[in-house]
């Protein structure tokens, strides 16, 4: 081999490996993920629809439906802002984000922890929301039938999914393995298992859905992991349901640093980073199969306190897990504000040094799906 056919060998060596990066460099960040807010401007017309678009949410979950579950208190048991699909059409508020691009979810809360609480009766604990007397089927049945009334007209109107709060805000009262004090997730072992009731009453409410909104997109946000929910859970995904857990120990990236948020939102949960964390919740709720079916949520920063939980290196840090961690495909993510999410509040707050809202910015348009695939 003479030296120019050696030379032009080498240079055709370093053009192909130049190539072979370049286009494994292109693989790795043209992954992009579904971006959920929780929560979403429910005012005439979303005039913040045009704005969450133009940072990259896809996704808004609207509070609150006035749906199936009784959430609160208030007059008929909802919350006195419940609002019904019809209520949210007739607003232009629904038209606005279908305008923008932006799919809309049908977001119901508590369930089924309120639920727990006002079903209690005189001899509770020893009746209660998970036992099989007549009137706790009587309890169920309503729901169900509340179901079959009302979500034919969420799907009607376009909603992409139903979104349930299962936090325990009422029925917790320090005592998590439920012996001394009776919870909706504890206390009631005897229900686990697929002859439980866990397992059933969830059975039973997915195939309610089902029967009404066939593979139904169903989002259960504050996933936490026990076991009675777990089956809870396992019931309204086996009634037809295409299942999600939207967990919270994914809120977390980077180290605790001082002047930022609490160290639970500013640091890796247990070190975990994001996928790792999805990986663990799965062993929770083993039914759900794949990552592609944990919407990791996420708290960048705490609006409500005006300053970031952690850096925005180390928000981009969890959006490119997100996006690119998992080799069956990007993991689908929510967006936890705690206070109001619009431009103003992203002026408002105190960012680390050398930091802005547009480093946050910028990082939400690099991964978010609704600027590429």
């Amino acid at each position: 081999m003479n030296e120019t056919m050696a030379v032009s060998n080498r240079l055709t060596l370093i053009v192909l490996m130049v190539a072979v990066s370049v286009s494994i460099s292109a693989a790795a960040t043209s992954r992009r993920v579904e971006v959920h807010l929780y929560g979403g401007d429910t005012a005439n017309g979303a005039p913040l629809a045009a704005w969450y678009r133009s940072i990259g949410i896809t996704d808004v979950w609207l509070p609150y439906g006035k749906g199936a579950f009784p959430q609160d208190t208030a007059n008929d048991g909802y919350l006195p802002t419940a609002q019904t699909p019809e209520d949210m059409e007739a607003a232009g508020t629904l038209a606005s984000y279908r305008k923008n691009h932006i799919r809309y979810c049908w977001f119901e809360r508590p369930v089924p922890d309120f639920l727990y609480i006002i079903s209690k009766r005189a001899d509770f604990p020893k009746t209660n929301l998970w036992d099989s007397t007549a009137e706790t089927d009587a309890v169920w049945d309503n729901i169900c039938s509340r179901i079959k009334s009302i979500y034919p007209n969420v799907r009607k109107a376009g909603f992409s999914g139903l979104i349930y709060d299962s936090e325990a805000y009422y029925s917790y009262q320090g005592d998590e393995s439920g012996k001394e004090k009776p919870w909706i997730w504890g206390g009631h072992s005897d229900q686990y298992g697929l002859t439980g009731n866990y397992y059933k009453r969830g059975l039973q409410i997915g195939k309610a859905i089902s029967s009404v909104w066939p593979k139904a997109k169903v989002i259960i946000a504050y996933a936490f992991g026990y076991k009675g929910e777990s089956w809870f859970y396992r019931g309204i995904k086996d009634g037809g349901t295409d299942f999600y857990v939207g967990p919270e120990h994914t809120y977390g990236a980077g180290p605790v640093e001082k002047d930022l948020g609490e160290a639970w939102y500013q640091s890796w949960w247990r070190g975990r980073k994001l996928k790792e964390t999805c990986d663990w919740k799965r062993t929770q709720f083993p039914f759900i199969k794949d990552n592609q079916h944990v919407n990791a949520g996420l708290f960048p920063i705490d609006f409500g306190a005006k300053k970031p939980n952690y850096r925005a290196k180390y928000f981009r840090e969890q959006l490119d897990q997100a996006a690119n961690s998992d080799p069956k495909g990007p993991i689908p993510v929510w967006i936890w504000p705690q206070g109001p999410f619009s431009q103003e509040a992203f002026e408002s707050v105190k960012y680390a040094s050398g930091e802005s809202a547009q480093d946050y910015l910028k990082a939400l348009k690099a991964y978010s799906k609704a600027f590429g695939k």
